[in-house]
């Protein structure tokens, strides 16, 4: 079972890649949309460059300007286009450089032209600016670290990233107000219909208020953690105004998700129902605790198993969970971090649990994920290894590696969060 539930992610991952969906668009509506107009190309996140190449391979280079902003790993030049690889998943000076010039070409776009924004997931570490030029990075990224780490989920995290940055919340958009057009595709990993959380909504109206980021960081106790000059900023004014629904740019944009985690549930279930597997799908979980995910889950799976004994089912779960860090935490991430749960959690029983990020990086390890069953436990005792102490720690992948448990494809150019398998085997 094992093998086969790598099997079906990596063929998901396969018949998802973000160029093919990006070229498909292009073919389908590129020219209607475009034209013979000029294009700005300001590509942004983690399928940045397959996206972007997409754009280069079919469009002339003599009508395309613009920036890539790709993970340090996928870095290559394209035609007509500057490449500035930026930090993920703290931002780095890539990512300020990157921020600066996106803002500088919007601010240069022309009246004849049209902007093409393709956003993908790690887009907010990427491509930052501070909302307060004299922020240093040294300071973005301990607040950044501590954001992150906080257990916050994803649409809380960017709402306090957005009203925070100088190019985020629609100010990216709002720079070139100039254009003819702008539209945005989006391979997307947030919740679905969260657009101003993907990769914290540079093109798109802020739905949010000033109230709601103080009560993010008040929640979460991330106040101190804020830089002073973009506290004072926040608690006295002077925060660039972020894109609203009334803009003029706004009124003259579009927003197209080319891919989702919806897509990414809808292949990785067929591919296990075509095994012969009774599948139900479980999004009550996203965005929750890692342990308190698991433990619903399993407990989902075994009441599936009691009403369906004989034969394999399965709970299949997308989206990503929280995970509270350590002051000092070790390898891994919040999908080895919820295998290693379950395996802890499912000893002995005929259970296999699939948890993997879908672009490839699971956290600070270099796996996208793991897969454990009820012999995993077992396992980590022979080998010495004491699961317990590696959650405590936010130190899975060590252990999982150890076992030959994780699951590694490297950077996928693709990010359509996380998804989850778990499998009963059902009764021999």
């Amino acid at each position: 079972m094992k093998d086969a539930l790598r099997s079906w992610f990596l063929a998901t991952l396969a018949e998802l890649d973000a160029e093919r969906c990006t070229r498909d668009w292009l073919a389908s509506r590129g020219q209607t949309e475009f034209g013979a107009a000029p294009l700005l190309v300001l590509a942004i996140g983690k399928a940045a460059l397959p996206m972007a190449r997409a754009v280069t391979d079919v469009w002339p280079p003599d009508r395309l300007r613009g920036l890539v902003v790709p993970p340090h790993a996928m870095a290559a030049n394209l035609p007509a286009l500057d490449t500035i690889p930026g930090g993920h998943p703290l931002p780095d000076r890539g990512s300020l450089t990157a921020g600066a010039r996106a803002l500088e070409l919007a601010r240069g776009v022309g009246r004849d032209e049209i902007v093409l924004c393709l956003l993908s997931g790690g887009g907010s570490a990427m491509c930052e600016l501070p909302a307060d030029p004299a922020v240093t990075l040294a300071e973005l990224r301990t607040f950044h670290e501590r954001l992150v780490g906080c257990g916050a989920p994803i649409v809380a995290m960017n709402t306090v990233r957005r009203w925070l940055s100088a190019c985020k919340g629609g100010r990216l958009a709002l720079a070139a107000g100039n254009a003819l057009a702008l539209h945005t595709l989006a391979i997307s990993d947030v919740p679905d219909d969260a657009a101003a959380a993907l990769a914290s909504g540079p093109t798109v109206p802020e739905p949010s208020s000033i109230a709601d980021c103080h009560a993010v960081i008040e929640e979460y106790g991330l106040r101190a953690a804020v830089p002073s000059r973009l506290r004072d900023r926040l608690d006295h004014g002077g925060l660039p105004a972020p894109l609203r629904g009334t803009d003029p740019i706004a009124q003259r944009s579009e927003f197209t998700v080319l891919a989702s985690n919806r897509d990414a549930r809808r292949v990785l279930q067929r591919h296990a129902e075509a095994a012969g597997l009774l599948v139900e799908v479980d999004q009550s979980v996203d965005d929750e605790p890692y342990d308190r995910a698991a433990g619903q889950l399993i407990e989902h799976l075994e009441r599936m198993h009691s009403r369906h004994p004989e034969r394999p089912v399965a709970i299949l779960a997308g989206g990503e969970l929280s995970v509270r860090l350590p002051a000092a935490p070790g390898i891994g991430g919040r999908n080895q971090q919820f295998a290693l749960e379950c395996a802890r959690r499912i000893a002995g029983r005929p259970i296999t649990v699939l948890s993997a990020g879908t672009d490839g990086i699971d956290g600070t390890s270099p796996a996208a994920g793991a897969i454990v069953d009820g012999d995993t436990a077992t396992a980590a005792t022979a080998a010495g290894c004491d699961i317990e102490n590696h959650l405590e720690r936010c130190d899975a992948h060590p252990l999982l590696a150890r076992l030959d448990a994780t699951v590694a494809t490297g950077p996928t150019g693709q990010n359509l969060r996380d998804l989850r398998l778990l499998v009963h085997a059902g009764n021999p």
